[in-house]
């Protein structure tokens, strides 16, 4: 649990300059030169020790390609905190290519934000973000709903429709319309508030929704349940329910709970997760609790039952920094906090996390800590279920698993970049003559919003599995153009082809002033996202563009006075080298379903295939080193098909299974006992 105003936060730890002028694509060191150093409580706490051994660049670093980015802006509204710490499930879209996206919305400048609701717009198939879309036909002037409410989160439901989940009223509400962006809203009523035996009487806040199934016709959404039992002490319990009728809902503590120690209660707060659905498969990430791992937790039955992965695993798991007696960390932590999360179409969950570094102080007194978060600490980390968890660090010091910039031994003062790009996809941008200045690091409130200076990741991914993952950092080319006392922030996209298995890193600034229209002295945070786009090499995302750096909502904001924000949405279409798309793309997948049974597999495992079209279909299975094991070609008609493979010549462990029809490929993982 995140007890913040216990903690005594400090410092930006920035790197002044490079160690070269212009920034080499496979070798991009920098000082650490002007680092500084934080006292807390009554002992100095530095950066971590240097590891010794042979460095691995990223295979590389460009900036501003100026690819096709077509945008416009959604809505605007004065309430500027859309998350807590990161936001998630706001965006989505239809089959026919319409989008709709949410915010929480006000038109009031001050503290009150009456009107404070559910901001909406739908864009139909047809109309893309550069068309010059008319605010009184497709901006929203008012909220959704009749009443306060906030932190929307909304989905597919059913065909064409759509499901909108809010907080208010002393309740988690429900809307549902039967065709997206037309007509009324129906009031489908409030939730269950909490499950059976829970101790308060609290009601749920800041949600997130998917839908599942054939028909996006099943509902799974988590919250979090907060009570207050003293000023300094919060009992949390995250909720999580399942409807098949948006009427009718089940509701049971998170799947954590389920786990030998339940890291769900008194562990992750609000805002702490996010969510990511595709056919039957459904994820949950955790991730933001200062005390705990980050968690992975996956469905394949829409929600009734889970299994739960440690993703990335923080050596002083369940350990609250108050804790008597006092402890000592005995290396500083590299850690993620913020989350993005998604489901390609062969099934594979992606996840990224934007990661800092944290030290605990070696002193008697308890609730103080430091974290850095500047250029040489900075990195938004990569991970994916079909590899190893949890993540691991490549000097085998638990304490460095989510660590980007290694120190140079033979270069004291000097940091590189020293993991492969499969497990990096991006960090604070280098341009060529813009040093960094560490004192136009801006930190006020965003300590509890980024932690690291690169925050707020959101994951596209297009029906081949390319995908795309946005983030928020700050822009040292932007502050010397504006003239700015600090660095604004921009939104980056790195991208990763599905075929090279790499991130090409930091590739695009999406609110450049060459392709965007938010560039001019805009703060630009909370980004969003489509998760599953359907459209090969194309990838949606959406943003807040503040005037002012900072927030006016919070108990540590530092605006005086209420700014006007934009809520951005933008269709990226980046060039054919960094994403695949065959040539066929237009074909139909004539996949519609595919699944293993049984899953684990003794002597013969079922592979069913739901046609929607004859076709030719290959299956090939291959083990952990990527080495094809086993292979069958076999011709499938409409409807079900189920091939048999015996798997009796195969060793216990983890394979993947991949079948092939008319340039289509779906991938299961399965495990031979």
């Amino acid at each position: 649990m995140k007890k913040v105003l216990l903690l005594s936060l400090s410092l930006v730890l920035g790197f002044s300059a490079f160690a070269q002028q212009r920034v080499a694509k496979n070798d991009v060191r920098m000082s650490q030169a002007s680092a500084k150093k934080v006292t807390v409580g009554k002992e100095d706490v530095n950066p971590a020790a240097a590891a010794n051994f042979a460095p691995r660049t990223a295979k590389s670093v460009a900036v501003n390609r100026f690819d096709a980015v077509e945008e416009c802006p959604t809505m605007w509204t004065h309430y500027d905190l859309q998350s807590n710490q990161y936001v998630a499930n706001r965006m989505y879209q239809l089959p026919d290519g319409s989008v709709a996206a949410t915010a929480t919305f006000s038109h009031q400048a001050n503290q009150t934000a009456s009107d404070r609701g559910t901001g909406y717009l739908f864009l139909p198939q047809g109309v893309v973000p550069g068309d010059e879309v008319d605010p009184e036909e497709y901006q929203p002037q008012e909220r959704v709903e009749s009443f306060k409410t906030g932190w929307p989160s909304i989905a597919q439901w059913k065909e064409n429709g759509e499901i909108l989940l809010c907080h208010g009223n002393n309740h988690m509400q429900c809307f549902v319309r039967e065709t997206a962006g037309q007509g009324e809203w129906e009031y489908k009523g409030s939730l269950p508030d909490y499950p059976e035996g829970y101790a308060y009487n609290e009601y749920p806040t800041w949600p997130r929704v998917v839908t599942c199934g054939d028909n996006h016709n099943i509902i799974v959404a988590v919250a979090c349940l907060q009570h207050s039992i003293s000023s300094d002490e919060t009992d949390l319990q995250t909720v999580m329910w399942r409807s098949e009728d948006a009427e009718n809902w089940t509701i049971n503590y998170g799947p954590l709970h389920d786990l030998e120690t339940p890291w769900d209660h008194n562990q992750f707060s609000a805002d702490d997760y996010c969510m990511a659905a595709n056919g039957n498969k459904v994820a949950l990430l955790y991730s933001g609790c200062l005390t705990n791992s980050t968690w992975l937790c996956q469905s394949n039955d829409c929600g009734l039952t889970w299994e739960s992965i440690r993703v990335w695993e923080n050596p002083y798991e369940g350990r609250e920094f108050d804790e008597e007696p006092a402890w000592g960390m005995d290396d500083t932590l590299f850690m993620p906090m913020n989350g993005a999360v998604v489901i390609d179409n062969n099934g594979v969950t992606h996840v990224a996390l934007n990661t800092f570094e944290m030290a605990h102080t070696l002193d008697n007194e308890p609730g103080y800590y430091s974290y850095w978060s500047g250029r040489a600490v900075d990195g938004i980390l990569y991970w994916n279920d079909t590899q190893v968890a949890p993540i691991q660090s490549e000097d085998g010091n638990p304490h460095h698993a989510a660590r980007l910039w290694w120190p140079i031994p033979e270069e004291p003062g000097y940091v590189r970049m020293h993991a492969d790009s499969t497990k990096w996809i991006g960090f604070i941008p280098m341009y060529d003559g813009y040093d960094w200045d560490n004192d136009k690091y801006y930190q006020g409130e965003y300590h509890s919003k980024f932690y690291g200076a690169s925050g707020h990741p959101a994951l596209s991914c297009d029906p081949m599995g390319n995908l795309a993952c946005a983030f928020s950092s700050p822009n040292s080319y932007r502050l010397q153009d504006s003239g700015e006392p600090y660095y604004m922030r921009s939104i980056y996209v790195s991208y990763r082809n599905v075929d090279k298995g790499y991130w090409d890193q930091v590739v695009d600034d999406i609110t450049d002033e060459e392709i965007s229209f938010t560039f001019v002295a805009n703060e630009n945070v909370f980004t969003i996202s489509v998760n599953n786009t359907i459209t090969p090499g194309q990838f949606w995302f959406g943003y807040q563009a503040d005037d002012q750096r900072g927030f006016y909502w919070g108990s540590e904001a530092s605006q005086s006075s209420a700014s006007e924000n934009t809520i951005w949405v933008a269709k990226l279409t980046p060039e054919a080298e960094y994403v695949s798309v065959p040539e066929n793309h237009n074909a139909i997948n004539p996949m519609t379903s595919t699944r293993i049974y049984p899953n684990p597999v003794v002597d013969q495992m079922n592979i069913e295939v739901n046609a929607s079209q004859a076709s030719e279909m290959s299956i090939s299975v291959y083990n952990l080193m990527g080495q094809k094991v086993m292979d069958k070609n076999v011709s499938v008609n409409t409807g079900i098909n189920t091939t048999s493979l015996s798997t009796s010549n195969l060793s216990s462990g983890v394979y993947f299974v991949t079948v092939k029809a008319n340039g289509f490929s779906n991938t299961m993982k399965f495990v031979v006992k």
